[in-house]
């Protein structure tokens, strides 16, 4: 029962946090491309940090509360555990993104120290970083779909 209830729950912040991630992918980074460097700097000054503040909670969760879930899978010893351990992989990967690349670059943005001529370039890297964090975060969530069908 509790693993269930686990499951179900791992599932669904998987589920808001990935929609989460592509609106954001696919409303905020073409804008933000759009826009001169200095309105972009200027955006990020007064939304930045609420960007931040909207999604540090939902990406602590969309990470603990799966982990812990795999954590008790193998603790109780599920019969078919392939698709647990899965998603704790594809969930460490997406979460380690943002220690790799996206902790650095952010700061950038926030400090307004990348150049003008090469933030168009910034911004893409930005996105294309996103949109690799957003395959595994996808097959995270395939896989909690999977293993929520196992039990």
């Amino acid at each position: 029962m509790l693993l269930e209830v686990l499951m179900a729950l791992s599932t669904g912040i998987l589920g808001i946090f990935l929609g989460a991630q592509i609106a954001e992918g696919a409303l905020f980074v073409p804008y933000w491309k759009a826009l001169p460097a200095k309105e972009f700097y200027e955006l990020h000054k007064t939304y930045g940090k609420k960007i931040y503040q909207f999604f540090a909670p939902l990406t602590i969760l969309a990470t603990i509360i799966p982990l812990i879930t795999v954590g008790y899978s193998l603790l109780i010893n599920v019969q078919n555990p392939l698709f647990f351990y899965l998603t704790g992989l594809f969930t460490i990967l997406f979460f380690s993104s943002y220690f790799l690349f996206f902790k650095k670059a952010n700061q950038q943005f926030a400090d307004a120290s990348i150049p003008y001529d090469e933030l168009p370039a910034a911004i893409n890297t930005w996105g294309n970083w996103h949109w690799g964090r957003i395959v595994f975060e996808f097959m995270a969530f395939v896989c909690c779909i999977l293993a929520l069908l196992t039990l």
